[in-house]
């Protein structure tokens, strides 16, 4: 998929095909997590890709590929960044990717040694073959104010809209890496993955992170569409994990139209029972989503079922799988009211209320 030197450019999709007609804002928000599990989605197709890997202390890198592809299955870790978080700290971005490309085996675990075809120090075997940055948008990465060089093996840039992807590889080969299991470094955001994968086959419209609240607590104001802002837990927006449709269902809206919002755990215990019980009624209570979804590892659908039963009634459930391969229906939703519901056309016009 991509060579171990060089540059070019494939097509791995839009997040944002263009429209004629307006669509839910909520099914169209520019960050950076719809671009994470859209580029998640290609890679997995050419070797094994996880989602906000886990390093050591709070490092966490968006996403880890593992070229299967090559004989030596390269690692490559992927740091994305949009056209405002190169804005606040682009110096913050040159130590974060020297800091990734730095990891060795003692940063991740208490070995002191790794047994291979030779016995090398653990603080001389790295996690990563390259790092790469991707850009959602076009930035050059020579318009940076690096301090030396820059310290990436690869600069790519993505568009949204076409599903373009530009690359410029120049990666130096490293003699000492290892292969962790990564499967056990990730969390929610590797089921979310699942959950893109599947409703990407299946709708038109997948969107992650999207912002949402009571209808009282909204409004359009110099043309953008703004929240009332609320502290803690108890705050007056949320986001979203997945938001699902199809752009039958907005020509025009209509009290009938179907969106889905779900949100996604990675485990079902006490604690984030108690996080449900703050989430899930701001959910139902938006008028932004005509059918709302837990979604969970499969395990602990019977136990979420009673749960959901006793406590949400109006929530439905998902489950599936860490390693992407199936979503399973086990508990339908109730119909909501969709109510004062934010639309705009892609491409920056003014967004207006719908019903």
């Amino acid at each position: 998929m991509f060579p171990e030197s060089g540059s070019g450019s494939i097509q791995v999709g839009p997040t944002y095909p263009q429209r004629r007609h307006p669509i839910p804002l909520h099914l169209r928000p520019l960050d950076e997590a719809n671009t994470k599990y859209q580029l998640a989605n290609a890679l997995d197709s050419a070797g094994e890709c996880y989602c906000e890997v886990s390093l050591d202390g709070r490092d966490q890198i968006d996403l880890v590929w593992v070229d299967t592809s090559s004989d030596d299955q390269r690692v490559v870790g992927i740091e994305i960044k949009t056209a405002s978080q190169f804005k606040q700290a682009t110096h913050k971005l040159e130590s974060q990717i020297d800091r990734y490309r730095n990891k060795t085996v003692q940063n991740l675990t208490s070995a002191t040694a790794v047994i291979g075809d030779v016995i090398t120090s653990a603080d001389e075997t790295y996690v990563f073959d390259e790092v790469w940055v991707l850009a959602v948008g076009d930035r050059d990465r020579w318009e940076l104010p690096w301090r030396d060089d820059t310290p990436e093996d690869g600069w790519l840039n993505y568009d949204p809209f076409t599903g373009q992807l530009e690359y410029s590889i120049d990666a130096t080969q490293r003699e000492e890496t290892i292969q962790f299991d990564f499967e056990q470094r990730v969390g929610e955001a590797q089921l979310t993955a699942s959950l893109w994968d599947h409703y990407q086959s299946t709708h038109d419209l997948v969107a992650a992170e999207s912002w949402f609240s009571k209808p009282r607590h909204r409004l359009i104001s110099d043309s953008r569409l703004k929240y009332h802002a609320g502290k803690g837990q108890q705050g007056k927006r949320k986001q979203a994990d997945l938001v699902v449709s199809d752009y039958s269902e907005f020509n025009p809206l209509r009290y009938a139209s179907t969106i889905r919002g779900i949100e996604v755990k990675a485990s079902f215990d006490g604690r984030v029972r108690s996080q449900l019980d703050d989430q899930l009624p701001l959910y139902c209570d938006s008028k932004l989503f005509s059918e709302v979804y837990l979604a969970i590892p499969e395990g602990s659908q019977q136990e979420a079922i009673g749960y959901l039963e006793s406590n949400h009634p109006r929530v439905g459930l998902l489950t599936a799988d860490m390693d992407r391969s199936k979503v399973t229906l086990q508990r339908d939703a109730e119909r909501l009211e969709l109510q004062k519901v934010p639309v705009g056309r892609c491409g920056g016009s003014d967004p207006d209320f719908q019903l």
